[in-house]
């Protein structure tokens, strides 16, 4: 495996656990320090994970932008995998449904856009087709969508939870009619045209570590406001496009010689399966502590890599989970 192929892989593996660990540490059912922890690890550092693997999409494909027919392969094969999780999940979903979990507008939703963690898939190809016909349009423009696209998400986010919008029922309505502006147009499409501009912005070394630093600082410090602030969970935050582009730019550049090869399904295998795995060891480990849920997640990480390991071995007859 080439360095950079490696470094890749390594990356989407760290991302992945991020993403479990996201979806297990609440955002506010715990007080003092530990809900501090909490907050800032579910609702700030992993929120680096999604746009990431976004930003490594569009860089990947960067060069075929022009070959309609390999992304129609791309996008069927997404599209496959959302359809096929979908079923594997409608249990959960339907479940959830009938203990009153949420509502019937909330069940549409999610059958729609996809359930929990599904919403990636769809919104990748979403994404991958507005990359696609806006491949030709001029540089300055490019930055200027990214740009506008992700403020717009972004402060659009943050009114509706200030509740600014709370006497204008027509953005209410169009806010909660998205369910929340992490989707196609204001996350995946910004941060996959990001990514196929690589070449544009690559980072001076010089300066690499200390604006990684900076930038993962300030992530905090937003996070850590919103915690003051009580607004729950949040998608958007200002530093995550700086980092998400210098964790890309790291993986493209670094030299990694691995001891071990990093399966290449292993992230996707691991993001598409632990929500099961949640559910699985939080029926037995009802416990919410602090100290519990680290524990859970050690759990949950090692369960997901091992239904991966199954799933890889299936995946290889029937090409239709990984």
């Amino acid at each position: 495996m080439k360095n950079r192929s490696a470094s890749l892989d390594l990356l989407k593996l760290v991302l992945a656990l991020l993403v479990v660990a996201l979806h297990i540490f609440p955002v506010s059912k715990m007080k003092g320090i530990s809900g501090l922890i909490s907050y800032e690890i579910a609702s700030g550092i992993t929120r680096i994970a999604v746009p990431t693997f976004f930003i490594i999409s569009g860089y990947l494909l960067r060069n075929k932008l022009d070959d309609v027919s390999y992304l129609k392969k791309y996008c069927k094969r997404i599209l496959l995998l959302y359809v096929v999780w979908q079923l594997l999940y409608l249990p959960d979903l339907l479940y959830h449904y009938h203990i009153k979990w949420f509502t019937t507008k909330t069940l549409i939703y999610k059958l729609v856009y996809g359930y929990w963690h599904l919403w990636y898939l769809l919104a990748s190809v979403l994404g991958v087709v507005l990359l696609h016909f806006t491949r030709k349009w001029k540089l300055i423009t490019k930055w200027a969508v990214i740009l506008g696209l992700f403020a717009a998400g972004y402060l659009f986010q943050l009114s509706y939870k200030l509740h600014i919008f709370k006497e204008l029922p027509f953005f209410v309505n169009i806010y909660e009619g998205l369910g929340t502006t992490r989707n196609a147009v204001f996350f995946a499409f910004p941060f996959l045209l990001l990514g196929s501009l690589y070449d544009y912005w690559k980072f001076s070394p010089k300066y690499f570590q200390w604006i990684l630093g900076l930038s993962i600082t300030a992530l905090l410090l937003e996070s850590y406001l919103y915690y003051t602030l009580k607004l729950g969970a949040l998608d958007f935050f200002v530093s995550l496009l700086p980092i998400s582009m210098l964790l890309l730019h790291w993986a493209v550049t670094a030299k990694l010689i691995l001891k071990w090869t990093i399966p290449g399904t292993l992230s996707l295998g691991i993001y598409l399966c632990h929500p099961y795995m949640i559910r699985l060891v939080t029926e037995f480990l009802p416990q919410k502590t602090l100290g519990m849920i680290v524990c859970k997640y050690f759990i949950i990480c090692l369960l997901s890599v091992v239904v991966w390991y199954f799933l890889e071995k299936i995946n290889r007859k029937f090409p239709y989970f990984l």
